[in-house]
């Protein structure tokens, strides 16, 4: 009876521990057409995929859609477990593991059909105001490209910050600055949305990846790798592939796969 109590006990407590480590919490905001709101819930490509891995890996995950400086804050202290999507840069690796690369988009520049403001080099952009949505690797971005017009005594740009595209890109339509600088699948929809015939693309300025973020203070490593790994399968099923097309994006390529564990 002692050893059947005892049994039965250690395997309450494997499946308590098993439970913890295979439920996720992830945190997105409102970027439409990569993740919005849909009848209450968080829907969009990146959802969709996560949500894809969860189920094949049998973890019981949950998502929430906040503002984006809340989101990475509750990630960041490992109060939610992880984010989507996400730019990846040296300071958010200090505090999140990335999934392999999801999908690929880009940067670009956008003014007012009469505006003459075009990008095509450091000099065209001499002196000009331009919007970009901010906190966001958008911005961090368009601070590295103030920064290098200083130092090759180019007069720099003036930025102007927002919290959102959609004010952002109202800003630029009412004439507030010459430019906008953001992620071309967001702005493209945005004005399509919007109805804004006199806004046009200026400009586009390289290309960007965007992944899945798993934080590390609050995601065992183990889930990480297996999480990761899981992706890695979604990627070579084609799984990917087929939940972006749904919403006209590119899969991002899949490097080695030594490159992709945490």
């Amino acid at each position: 009876m002692i050893k059947s109590v005892s049994g039965y006990l250690c395997l309450l407590l494997f499946l308590s521990i098993h439970s913890n480590a295979a439920t996720l919490e992830f945190k997105t905001t409102q970027l439409p057409p990569f993740m919005f709101q849909k009848d209450g819930l968080a829907a969009g490509p990146g959802k969709d995929i996560v949500e894809e891995a969860c189920k094949q890996e049998g973890f019981d995950c949950d998502f929430e859609i906040l503002p984006w400086r809340r989101a990475q804050h509750e990630v960041k202290r490992g109060t939610a477990s992880g984010l989507f999507m996400v730019g990846k840069n040296e300071a958010r690796e200090e505090w999140l593991h990335f999934s392999p690369p999801i999908l690929k988009t880009g940067y670009g520049f956008y003014s007012q059909t009469h505006n003459p403001a075009h990008y095509t080099d450091l000099p065209s952009l001499a002196g000009l105001c331009v919007i970009v949505n901010s906190p966001s690797n958008m911005y961090n971005h368009l601070i590295s490209i103030q920064q290098e017009m200083t130092s090759r005594q180019i007069k720099p740009i003036r930025i102007i910050t927002t919290t959102n595209f959609t004010t952002a890109i109202k800003m630029l339509n009412g004439g507030r600055c010459d430019l906008l600088f953001g992620n071309i699948d967001v702005v493209n929809m945005l004005i399509k949305r919007l109805g804004l015939l006199s806004v046009r693309p200026a400009g586009f300025h390289g290309q960007i990846i965007y992944y899945i973020g798993l934080s590390k203070a609050a995601v065992p490593y183990e889930v990480v790798t297996a999480f990761n790994q899981r992706i890695i399968q979604l990627h070579q099923q084609g799984k990917i592939k087929a939940i972006l097309a749904a919403y006209d994006m590119t899969p991002a390529e899949l490097p080695s796969l030594n490159a992709v564990n945490p």
